[in-house]
Order: structure tokens, then sequence, then C-alpha cells
């Protein structure tokens, strides 16, 4: 219906009557403004609820009424509508209905009754008014059949509240299915524990948690949950992870950590946990934990890290990888270091005679001789020169290496210059270096007067302090 009332241009005045008359219902019931244009309203105006005591006559009387039930009356849907209208004067006409009257589930109120209504519409010039509303309820008395109570109107209601509510279980199941497969297929693991006295029980998981864990999702009960999480963390993990859930002491409280643990196929995985304190009763506090698989992130940065600290034309660590090292050697109380230093003779020769390609094959077999010996402790510093720093080995181990790394470039037709130095006490790997700088610096210079070449014209060697050691 129309937010306003139209008159009708059929010239049969009974069709304009019915139109007047489902305009007012509607408004009635369907809006809860039955005065949405008091201009409908005729005086005299008589009216008769449903209701044994709603009657009144004069039509400020009954509007006064009509104010009253503003806000009042639920909303309603109305089906199955039926009217007949007879002319009972020139400019008179009844008007008799019925109707299927609902209230929207959206109310929370499940009646269901059939209605009727009877109204007189008259003309005053071309303007119709309503004079007369009559409104009945079939059950407002009982049936022949009832005895006691309106058996029917109940049974009926009931019904209509069954049909409501089975709509409702409809929607609540269409939902639930929607948030259970949600719930399974996010991308992280979910997992709720009851916390009490210290000790947490598994309480709810997904699909998801039981793929990050490796196992079967009928086993995440099996496992033991008593800390919070499961005992696949790996051991240094354990305690950081641990002190986060500590951190949860009240309803709101949330901390975020990364931790590893050991899938069912032994596998590493890097784990992020988000861990929120969802709730408490007298059962126990509601922890929940979402659990991110951040393993490709870590591997990613793990390989950019390694890859900035790897020499890319030789395989061997860069400077940036020998600074971290240094740094790290100079920070710890070490018992042993030997430092060998290691620079190729003629490369620049051999760049101008064979080509560049030629060179940096040279420093990839050098590289891969001094690697061979001294694995995952070798880095390239320079164009041509090499470093190896050992905390391991003992002094006469640290030779017989540098030695057969030599013999093996030798073997290679590799000509290099080499120096070292190994100390127990007062280790540094600043004086060492220098120290073992010297010492190639100077073999250095004997093979290029034995060569009798010039280092400093002919290879752009730099002249280096000849102090003692």
């Amino acid at each position: 219906m129309s937010d306003e009332y139209r008159r009708i241009t059929d010239p049969s005045r009974t069709s304009e009557a019915i139109e007047l008359t489902k305009f007012l219902v509607h408004k009635h019931y369907c809006e809860n403004d039955f005065l949405a244009d008091e201009t409908l309203f005729d005086d005299p105006f008589l009216w008769f609820g449903a209701a044994d005591q709603e009657f009144a006559t004069g039509r400020e009387t009954v509007l006064d009424i009509f104010r009253q039930f503003q806000g009042k009356v639920p909303k309603c849907n109305i089906t199955g509508e039926e009217y007949r209208a007879e002319m009972v004067a020139p400019d008179v006409c009844l008007v008799v209905g019925r109707m299927w009257i609902t209230t929207d589930p959206s109310t929370r109120i499940y009646i269901q009754v059939h209605q009727r209504i009877s109204t007189c519409i008259r003309w005053t010039g071309e303007k119709a008014r309503c004079c007369l509303i009559h409104i009945s309820n079939p059950y407002s008395e009982m049936e022949q059949d009832d005895v006691g109570f309106p058996e029917k109107m109940a049974k009926q209601s009931r019904e209509y509240m069954q049909q409501q509510l089975e709509e409702q279980k409809k929607l609540t199941q269409s939902a639930v299915s929607e948030l259970a497969s949600i719930y399974h297929t996010v991308p992280c693991g979910i997992v709720r524990l009851l916390r009490k006295n210290g000790s947490y029980e598994l309480l709810t998981f997904n699909r998801t948690l039981a793929d990050q864990l490796g196992v079967a999702e009928k086993d995440i009960p099996k496992l033991d949950w008593s800390q919070g999480f499961s005992q696949q963390v790996v051991a240094e993990d354990a305690g950081i992870l641990s002190n986060a859930l500590d951190q949860l002491t009240q309803p709101g409280c949330s901390t975020n950590v990364d931790y590893r643990l050991v899938s069912k196929n032994g596998k590493i995985i890097y784990l992020n946990s988000s861990n929120d304190f969802i709730s408490e009763d007298e059962n126990g506090q509601i922890i929940q934990r979402l659990t991110y698989d951040i393993s490709p992130r870590i591997e990613l940065e793990n390989a950019l890290k390694r890859l900035s600290f790897v020499d890319l034309l030789s395989g061997i660590f860069n400077r940036n990888r020998f600074n971290v090292d240094v740094g790290s050697i100079q920070n710890r109380s070490i018992s042993r270091l030997g430092v060998a230093c290691f620079d190729l003779n003629g490369l620049k020769e051999w760049n101008d005679k064979m080509g560049h390609p030629a060179g940096d094959e040279l420093i990839r077999r050098t590289a891969l001789h001094i690697a061979s010996v001294f694995p995952e402790k070798t880095y390239r510093i320079g164009g041509d020169e090499f470093v190896v720093l050992d905390e391991e080995k003992d002094e006469e181990a640290f030779r017989a290496c540098v030695a057969r790394a030599l013999a093996r470039m030798e073997k290679d037709h590799i000509s290099i210059s080499a120096g070292l130095s190994w100390r127990t006490e007062n280790c540094n790997v600043w004086t060492q270096y220098e120290q073992a700088d010297r010492m190639m610096y100077r073999e250095k210079q004997t093979f290029y007067q034995k060569s009798g070449k010039n280092p400093h014209r002919e290879y752009g060697i730099r002249p280096k302090s000849d102090s003692s050691e």
C-alpha cells in the first residue's frame, strides 16, 4: 500500500470504498500508523474493536483512542485478503472483509488469527470518508466444539509458532554450517582451552591445527595440553610460549609470540601464536590461541640473510659475514683461535692475458680448495684475498690444514701466498689477522722477487708495513 490514500477514478464507488478500507487496515497492522491521514475519518464516527471493551462514538473520541495505539501494535503481515462492498445509499457504501493477520517474526511474538472487518464509507461531495469501523475475531468467542477454552485458535497460533521455529532452525543450521566451514578452512590453527589452577584442558580445535601438528584430527585430544600447548613445541621455545600464556591475567588480555614445533614427520614448523583471554566463569578461564604457519616467511628471511652473507662468485662467506663473525668472536672469551690469510699471485696479469671470466674461474677454484679444508670457516674479503677463522683446531691440526689447502692449490696450478697466526692466549682476531696478513705479504714479495716481477708496478700491490710480529 502507498503511504498516502489516493482516490481512484473508478466510476464504481464500491472499488474506492474497498481501497480506502484496505489502506486503513495496512496502515494499522503493517505500519502501526492508523492516523496517517485524519481527514479520512468522518463525523459522526463509530468504532467497535476486537476486544469486548473496545467501543466508542464521536470522531475526536475515537481518534484519541487511535492515538493511544501508536507504538503498541506489533508489525504484522497480511495474507488472504477478501473484500465485498455494497452501496446501501446513493453516497454510502458498506464494506466487509476478512484476512489472516500474522505477527512478523522480527517481533518475536507468534500469533496468527483470522480477522474480520466491516467499514462504512460515506461521500461528502467527491471526498470519501470512513464513518464506521467494526473489527471482529471469529475466535473471540469459543466455537461449539471448544470446551472451556478457544482450542482451535490456540492450535493455529501454536502451528504458526512451530512453523516460525522451523524457519529459525533452518536459518540457524545454515549459519552454523557456514561458520563451521569457515572455522575449519581458515588458514590458521584455532584451539580453545579451559585454564583452571594453572593447568589447561582442551575444549575445541579446528582442522588447520591438526595439519600444523601433522596429526589426524582424532588424535588431537590424545595429546597432552596441560601446559596450554602440545609437547611438540621445541624445548627452547616452550618457556617463551608458557610465559606468553602466563601474561593472560584477565579477560581482554592478549599476547603474541613466535615459536617452533616439530611436526610428526620431523619437520621444524615456525608458528606465530596470538593468545587471548576470552572469558571466565565458575568453571575456569577460556583461553584461545590462533596459530599461523610463518615457515615460508622465516625460510625466505633466512634465505635472504644467507644471500647477504655469501659471496655470489665463489659461494663462500663474504666480507659482511666476516665482519659479523669477527664481532661475535671479539665479544666472547675463547681459548684458541687460528687465522689464515690467502692471496692469489698474479691475478691481474691473469685477467689481462686470459680475460676476467678466466679470472673469476680462478677465484672459484681457489675458494673451493680452501673451503674443502675449512668448511664454514672461509671468507672472501676482497678481490683475490681469502681469510680463515678457526676456533676449534689445535695448532698442529690448524697448520696441517693450511698446508693441505696450499698443496691442493699447487696441484691445481694455482699460485697463492699465505700467512697464519694461531694462539691460545691473548686471542684477538684483528691482531692475529694483521699478523697473518703481514706473513702473507712477505711471502708474496718473495714470490715476485723470484719471478723478477715488480708487484707494486705490475700487479698493483700496495706496500705494507714490515713491523715485527
